[in-house]
């Protein structure tokens, strides 16, 4: 009799909000209308320097292809005069192969939304370059880098992109 009572109830739950389907869950980080790329060239005053490295290096392609599944933790422009002395006109000054290497310490291949990195499911995240981020854990927005000296806070999380998330950071990880 329970059984038969639970079951009523559901379909009773089920015809009072027809537009939900239990036979699909509810996405709780859908993907956006843009790409990555186009949301960092989209607000030039927090990312024109973080698209001028994507451009220099060649990964502008990387986080532009609509297929992609990443997670970019992006730093703002002031991140990146802080923590190099760098500016959208200045940042390819800097060697290509270590922009590249610090670009990539920045970005995960996989969608991670802000859950599965402040809330200490995991004790270290592997970055594209193979090297790893330390997320502080137990809801804290803070991220250690591999010297265990430099720690970025995340300033905005989970900007939905069609090909990732974006997490904005107040400051450059060093690999």
């Amino acid at each position: 009799m329970k059984v038969k009572n639970a079951l009523l109830g559901l379909l009773a739950i089920a015809t009072i909000l027809p537009g939900l389907s239990m036979a699909e869950p509810r996405q709780r980080f859908k993907p956006g209308d843009q790409t990555i790329a186009e949301i960092a060239a989209q607000d030039p005053g927090q990312f024109s320097t973080l698209v001028a490295a994507l451009l220099c290096t060649d990964l502008i392609d990387a986080v532009s292809n609509p297929e992609a599944e990443l997670t970019v933790f992006a730093p703002t422009n002031d991140a990146f005069a802080d923590a190099l002395g760098v500016t959208a006109s200045t940042v390819c000054e800097i060697d290509e192969a270590t922009l590249t290497d610090v670009l990539l310490y920045h970005v995960v291949g996989e969608r991670r939304p802000s859950p599965s990195v402040i809330n200490g499911r995991n004790k270290q995240i592997e970055m594209l370059n193979g090297a790893f981020i330390f997320p502080e854990g137990q809801k804290s927005f803070e991220i250690i880098g591999n010297s265990n000296e430099d720690s970025v806070t995340i300033e905005a999380a989970d900007v939905l992109a069609s090909n990732g998330i974006i997490h904005i950071i107040d400051g450059v990880l060093l690999p």
